[in-house]
């Protein structure tokens, strides 16, 4: 969502975004640190922080304007009974000031829906930004005028369960963001060890490597998911990871870039199906051969690059034990044969950064544009 701010921002349209800074991440994330290390220039507004209310936090990036409620230590289910009022001031106080032609947005609580109905009430022409499958039910889109998605997977099913149309454009990336100015490709990188994510797998392959292949190293990022449940999850499997030293751990970063600096191959075996694969996108634009798995959008991301291998039958996000030995026998060949062949890494390398070309603003922008304009031109025929 916020690549498709600045997307729009660089086309020349005044941008304004508005947000909590409550996350997902399994562990409290400091805002103003993090936004500082990612480069931004903050102010910090504390007039609205008296009684229960919190500051706010105003800064610029690519001609965008983000105000971002600092919600504490509240999540992102957690924060509207404190905080949604002082929120619905800010947002009303954007709405007065710009006068938006279109909203973008999410959400499917109550709240959500009221905020989408405001804005339509004041003329603006709402699009829900939609990226998981957590909306298939009938009357989640109300106040809703348009429905962009970043894969035709996730077009299709919305299709087939609830007869919502909307129109499928890859996620933008910018490329200042993601590339590494600087490549030292030496790590299997796998990204947010939680269920959902493929942990289950990915601890026996990294139990399959650490016993046969410890020259290879392997690098965890956490997210939601810690390096404490891929310990975990090995444990439940009967195997200690904490005993190979070519695995190492790492928290989570400000910018992919970051991420992909000393990646030489990505590993994203998701169980649950994935709206798209953002990962896997990023790691195209750096040359980075992705494996991934075959369940939801991840393949179409890939583009023809990279490489798409099975799960286990029977693998889903309650699994509590690891994979048998044999199940990843596959995706253990296919990272030994990456790392030995540096022929065929080449060629996959190349594959991958052609691919990743298409995800440019050159070629991503004028489908935006052409959505928006279409959304535009619909409203003034209901008009």
């Amino acid at each position: 969502m916020r690549g498709i701010a600045e997307l729009l921002a660089a086309a020349g349209i005044d941008v304004r975004a508005l947000a909590t800074t409550a996350t997902e991440r399994a562990q409290r994330l400091e805002p103003r640190a993090f936004l500082r290390e990612a480069g931004l220039e903050i102010e910090i507004d504390r007039r609205g922080a008296v009684g229960r209310g919190r500051p706010v936090i105003n800064a610029m990036q690519r001609g965008v304007r983000y105000t971002l409620l600092d919600t504490g230590a509240a999540g992102v289910s957690e924060w509207e009974p404190d905080h949604g009022r002082q929120f619905d001031r800010l947002y009303h106080g954007v709405l007065d000031e710009l006068d938006p032609e279109f909203v973008l947005t999410f959400g499917g609580a109550p709240e959500d829906v009221q905020r989408r109905r405001e804005a339509r009430r004041r003329g603006a022409l709402v699009v829900f930004g939609l990226r998981n499958l957590g909306y298939l039910v009938r009357g989640a889109f109300a106040e809703v005028d348009a429905v962009l998605t970043p894969s035709r997977f996730l077009t299709e099913r919305y299709r087939e369960a609830i007869g919502l149309e909307s129109t499928p454009i890859p996620s933008p990336v910018d490329v200042d963001d993601v590339r590494a100015p600087q490549r030292d490709p030496i790590f299997t990188t796998y990204v947010n060890p939680s269920r959902g994510k493929g942990v289950m797998l990915f601890a026996r392959l990294a139990e399959e490597l650490g016993r046969t292949r410890p020259d290879i190293p392997l690098l965890v990022i956490e997210s939601r998911g810690t390096a404490g449940a891929l310990v975990a999850a090995g444990l439940e499997g009967g195997f200690d990871l904490r005993r190979h030293e070519s695995l190492m751990i790492s928290g989570g970063v400000p910018n992919p870039r970051d991420l992909f600096s000393a990646t030489r191959v990505l590993l994203a075996p998701s169980v649950h199906e994935e709206a798209w694969g953002r990962v896997a996108q990023e790691a195209l634009v750096n040359g980075v051969p992705p494996i991934v798995s075959d369940r939801g959008g991840l393949g179409e991301a890939c583009s023809g690059a990279g490489f798409v291998l099975s799960l286990p039958e029977g693998l889903s996000p309650e699994t509590t034990r690891p994979v048998a030995a044999d199940d990843v026998t596959p995706w253990v060949e296919l990272v030994a044969r990456l790392a030995d062949d540096e022929a065929f890494y080449e060629s996959c390398s190349a594959d991958a950064a052609a691919a990743g070309a298409r995800f440019g603003p050159e070629a991503i922008t004028p489908r935006y544009l052409a959505f928006f304009d279409g959304v535009r031109r619909a409203g003034e025929m209901l008009a």
